[in-house]
């Protein structure tokens, strides 16, 4: 959010400037943004008739091929059927960080290299979906959609870590961030794909021109949830949703993407998430609804996709996640009861929901925090990994747990994914909480092949019984299994 906000600081400064150059008789205190008229603006000067493309020539080499190749008038897409149509036994891994990007490292081919460099072991460790963070420049506040040379890394090698996943049989997910978009050099010019102003909503931040019909915004107002570092799109209009689904369907049949992670979804509904999935055909999607109301989340799955809902996208269990490290951190193990089920999605529709004990969002904004993490939140979040990878619903490890914290913490996280495998956990298992009270929380799970018993809190003398095998354990939790 604060990078966003300086560049757009930055760039507004230096168009002030520019203009000021520009006039002998201009001052730079009579300079008001709202009295600037679109001719005035040096990126709307026609030369011979012709606006001069701006921004990357290969981001605009790739759009022009892949709005005549993807259009709706020239391409159909098919039909796969959707990981999450039925029960679901894979383990996906959060594949960044905040901090894994140019801004704070610099390994020799940008962070795609690392993600190549890791597939093999991402697989054997047992994961089958990694999540990559957005693929185009400016990332989640994005300007070029087909600049795919990002602060992530070059296009060159964003090409070879998919291709790296596909080659251990591993699905991977594109961050897909369309509610909202920056200019290339400014608020509004957006180029690859090239639109004007009026696809912004009427009520975003930008000013606009106010001798224009409608500021010369959309006259529509923002359907859902705004965005202050960048322009909030309207998604009603035919040009957005045309280069929207061209760009997954690019994103999905170029670069070999085979689903999406949908960014802040609040902030347009749900049936745009329906048009763009029919349009791409993902194998797989999820949206960051980011609430903790389970009602609305559920509510915003069912908005995706018609009855009976087979296709509908999963969503992330915020419910769940709160939760869990409400829980944790304080013993108090009822919140995780919701009458004999699970407090979460999970309790409702677990098929759909994708469980997680920390992403990029909810953990601490430090750059130090990776490495300098107290032992006490470290045995909090492994606590989590117990409960989210031996309870239904997709479970999500984040990288920075499994790969900064040491070999011993990912080779605990590593068992307890063994566990799930062997049990034949799915996103769909039974489940029966037998304890969730105040140090002690307890349940059985049915796996295909096992059951799994799951324990957590300070309360040590609770266990299932000498027929049950002790599997894994560690501070506060622990995990059994007994053949069916």
């Amino acid at each position: 959010m604060q990078k966003g906000i300086l560049s757009l600081i930055l760039s507004g400064l230096f168009f002030a400037l520019s203009l000021f150059s520009q006039s002998n008789n201009l001052k730079l205190e009579d300079i008001k943004i709202n009295d600037i008229k679109v001719s005035e603006l040096p990126s709307q000067k026609p030369e011979n008739n012709l606006q001069k493309p701006k921004g990357s020539p290969r981001a605009r080499e790739l759009w022009l091929k892949a709005k005549e190749k993807y259009s709706d008038k020239n391409f159909k897409s098919s039909k796969s059927t959707k990981l999450d149509s039925k029960a679901n036994y894979m383990v996906m891994l959060q594949g960044f960080h905040w901090y894994a990007d140019s801004y704070w490292y610099n390994p020799p081919n940008g962070w795609w290299g690392v993600l190549a460099d890791k597939a093999k072991d991402i697989a054997d460790s047992g994961f089958e979906i990694v999540w990559f963070p957005p693929v185009s420049r400016g990332s989640y506040y994005p300007t070029e959609w087909y600049n795919l040379d990002s602060q992530w890394g070059k296009e060159e090698h964003l090409r070879r870590a998919i291709k790296e996943m596909h080659k251990y049989n591993i699905y991977v997910l594109a961050d897909v961030v369309l509610n909202h978009r920056n200019g290339t050099a400014d608020w509004y010019d957006f180029t690859n794909p090239d639109w004007p102003s009026t696809i912004i909503v009427q009520d975003d931040e930008w000013p606009g021109f106010p001798d224009k019909p409608n500021r010369g915004k959309s006259p529509n107002y923002d359907e859902g949830q705004g965005d202050w570092g960048c322009r909030d799109l309207d998604h009603r209009q035919e040009i957005v949703q045309q280069d929207a689904k061209i760009f997954l369907r690019f994103l999905r049949n170029e670069l070999g993407f085979d689903g999406w992670r949908y960014d802040m979804v609040k902030g347009y509904p749900p049936y745009y998430v329906k048009l763009y999935n029919y349009a791409s055909d993902p194998v797989f999607s999820v949206g960051e609804f980011y609430d903790t109301n389970r009602q609305l989340i559920v509510n915003w799955i069912d908005g995706t996709d018609d009855p009976p809902r087979t296709n509908a996208s999963s969503a992330f269990d915020f419910t769940t996640r709160y939760n869990l490290v409400a829980a944790v951190e304080s013993e108090r193990y009822e919140i995780l009861n919701d009458n004999g089920k699970p407090s979460g999605v999970i309790g409702w529709w677990p098929q759909k929901s994708v469980t997680f004990i920390e992403n990029h969002d909810t953990s601490p904004r430090d750059p130090n925090f990776i490495a300098t993490a107290s032992n006490e939140y470290k045995i909090q979040r492994m606590m989590g990994y117990a409960y989210i990878l031996t309870h239904p619903g997709i479970p999500c490890v984040f990288w920075p747990h499994f790969y900064d914290w040491g070999n011993e913490y990912k080779e605990k996280i590593k068992s307890l994914i063994k566990i799930r495998k062997n049990a034949g956990i799915s996103s769909t298992s039974p489940i029966k909480i037998l304890a969730a009270q105040n140090e002690l929380y307890a349940a059985v799970i049915e796996g295909d092949k096992q059951y799994v018993v799951v324990k957590l809190g300070k309360n040590w003398g609770w266990y299932p019984g000498d027929n049950w095998k002790l599997e894994t354990s560690g501070e506060r939790y622990a995990v059994w299994t007994h053949p069916k």
